[in-house]
């Protein structure tokens, strides 16, 4: 990150500390880690700000975003006066919502130029492909207490991989505003991304990936009206690319099988042995019980209910409704689940608006492909939870931060 002469002596800490922070963020076991090179990419900027009177660029967030989630977070922090346990709530505002806005401001903040983007989204990537090699020694030796501990998970690494394919739109951008990749080099880390997604064992993976294409694929098309060629080479790239996301969607049926080995192969009987409607059923009533505020901020908050109510079905114990949606109206209601849909859709629009300017193309393109694959990530499942939180939150940081900038340079 470019410092002013006076300052081209002294250690730059923050281009540091924040590429240390994307290379751990995905990994569950780095929680302490994550904040101090967190903490120490915010003291940096925060130094900078003072010291060399750089301005931190957070004014220019969006304001109809950053009224939204001044609302929501206002609404999460007011939840301790009616949570049912506010001790956990007053630990979720810490863990979730502090540190998930720490991320977006030290990244809107520090994204001022094509070259920093750059150097973030490879980091992007190259942490993904690193958590994706530790999910298949987890894969290939379930029983190694070593590979589940650098592993991150199933869930939240096929949600991760679903964050991040969308980014490689701006990998093949070309330059300055992208990446500028070759094509072979573009489509050797999505096979590699979408092979490790395949570790994921998610079926769920592959929908959310061809909804992001899709998305992806009608932006672009909007962005070429007088280039056809483009657009039709584009239009092929998506077939294909939907062909292949079909058959990765197959082949992640197999693990299923293993899930349910009482199914006998039918997609039927896996269904019915499906515990999700068990789970949302009564994740809804619960819900209920408090439908206006909620039940206090933090995902496992009726976390007690929710295991006594499946044990009762003689399902697997879960904390909380498997989807985002149902576990935001069971922690802050009617009201809560409103402010969060508002809050996202702000974020959608503020990426949209980004197509106004050359270098705001890609990140537009990126930006909402990631959201949308996000969305149905956490349809059937809730992985707005760190570290996935964390980072869509600075991978939206970043690419807003970037698109602000843009604006003012036009």
């Amino acid at each position: 990150m470019p410092l002013p002469p006076s300052a081209s002596g002294s250690p730059r800490i923050f281009p540091v500390a924040a590429a240390a922070f994307l290379i751990v963020a995905p990994f569950p076991s780095s929680a302490g880690w994550r904040v101090f090179f967190l903490l120490v990419a915010l003291a940096a900027l925060a130094w900078r700000s003072w010291r060399w009177r750089a301005p931190t660029g957070l004014g220019q967030v969006p304001r109809a975003f950053a009224v939204t989630a001044i609302a929501w977070s206002l609404l999460c922090v007011a939840s301790l006066l009616w949570s049912v346990d506010p001790g956990y709530t007053l630990q979720e505002l810490r863990r979730e919502l502090l540190y998930c806005a720490l991320a977006f401001a030290v990244f809107f903040a520090g994204t001022r130029t094509d070259a920093e983007l750059a150097l973030w989204l490879r980091l992007v990537i190259a942490g993904a492909l690193v958590a994706g090699a530790c999910q298949w020694l987890r894969v290939i030796l379930p029983n190694a207490q070593w590979a589940k501990s650098i592993s991150i998970g199933p869930g939240p690494f096929s949600t991760h991989v679903a964050m991040v394919v969308p980014i490689l739109a701006i990998a093949a951008w070309p330059a300055p505003h992208g990446l500028g990749w070759r094509p072979w080099a573009s489509i050797a880390a999505c096979a590699a991304l979408l092979v490790m997604g395949l570790a994921g064992e998610s079926r769920i993976l592959w929908i959310a990936l061809i909804a992001a294409a899709l998305v992806a694929f009608v932006l672009f098309a909007a962005s070429r009206p007088k280039a056809p060629r483009s657009r039709a080479i584009a239009a092929r790239i998506f077939v294909a690319g939907v062909a292949l996301l079909v058959v990765l969607m197959a082949l992640s049926t197999e693990y299923k099988l293993r899930f349910y080995p009482g199914a006998g192969g039918s997609t039927r009987e896996m269904l019915a042995l499906d515990e999700r409607p068990i789970i949302w059923k009564l994740a809804f009533e619960n819900a209920a019980h408090e439908p206006v505020l909620g039940h206090g901020y933090g995902r496992d908050i009726a976390g007690a209910e929710m295991r006594q109510g499946l044990q009762d079905a003689s399902a697997t114990p879960y904390n909380h409704g498997h989807s985002v949606l149902l576990d935001t109206a069971l922690q802050l209601g009617l009201v809560g689940t409103t402010l969060f849909l508002a809050m996202m859709g702000c974020l959608a629009s503020a990426l949209l608006a980004a197509r106004r300017t050359a270098a705001g193309m890609p990140l537009a393109i990126a930006g909402l492909a990631m959201m949308t694959g996000y969305a149905l990530k956490n349809v059937t499942d809730d992985f707005y939870f760190r570290p996935n939180s964390l980072v869509f939150w600075a991978i939206a940081g970043m690419l807003l931060g970037r698109a602000a900038r843009a604006r003012v340079e036009r």
